[in-house]
């Protein structure tokens, strides 16, 4: 279990929504990473307090899915929005 939490984002993202789906520009690198709506739906929930295994959980009742079959796509995803400089800490 992950007891850290997940995040915050780096304050200089700008996130744009484009048809429910989410675009974020980090101004200080000029990279952009556009998310699919699993992606999308991850980054909405990240706000520096919640857990990984809180995101999973969150994820898999929005989605009435089976929290195991989903977490490690939530891992890496958290894993490349920290990787790429969009969190402040990783898992």
């Amino acid at each position: 279990m992950s007891a850290s939490p997940v995040g915050p984002t780096s304050k200089s993202i700008v996130v744009t929504e484009i048809d429910g789906d989410l675009a974020l520009y980090d101004p200080r690198r000029e990279r952009v990473l556009t998310l699919n709506h699993t992606a999308s739906a991850i980054w909405r929930l990240i706000d520096g307090t919640r857990t990984l295994d809180e995101l999973v959980d969150h994820l898999a009742d929005a989605f009435d899915l089976d929290p195991d079959s989903i977490r490690e796509e939530v891992e890496t995803t958290v894993d490349r929005f920290t990787k790429e400089g969009f969190l402040l800490s990783d898992l």
